[in-house]
């Protein structure tokens, strides 16, 4: 399959929000079956795994929605 239009502005945000979702989802899902001892630090790991850069400022954000 080929690209026969090119690529919106804004895709890799769009993606980028999406996989975080996904992200977040999963690890609440982990939190409540009580895999997750250290939420941000886990939050923290499973960016890096996907290679997604996430500040210490989201990364406290998204932390507080988990929990």
């Amino acid at each position: 399959m080929t690209m026969n239009e090119p690529v919106e502005a804004g895709h890799d945000e769009a993606d980028n929000a999406s996989r975080i979702d996904g992200i977040v989802a999963q690890t609440k899902g982990d939190l409540a079956a009580g895999h997750v001892s250290d939420l941000r630090e886990a939050l923290r790991q499973r960016f890096e795994d996907a290679s997604i850069a996430v500040s210490d400022e989201q990364l406290d954000t998204l932390t507080a929605e988990v929990s």
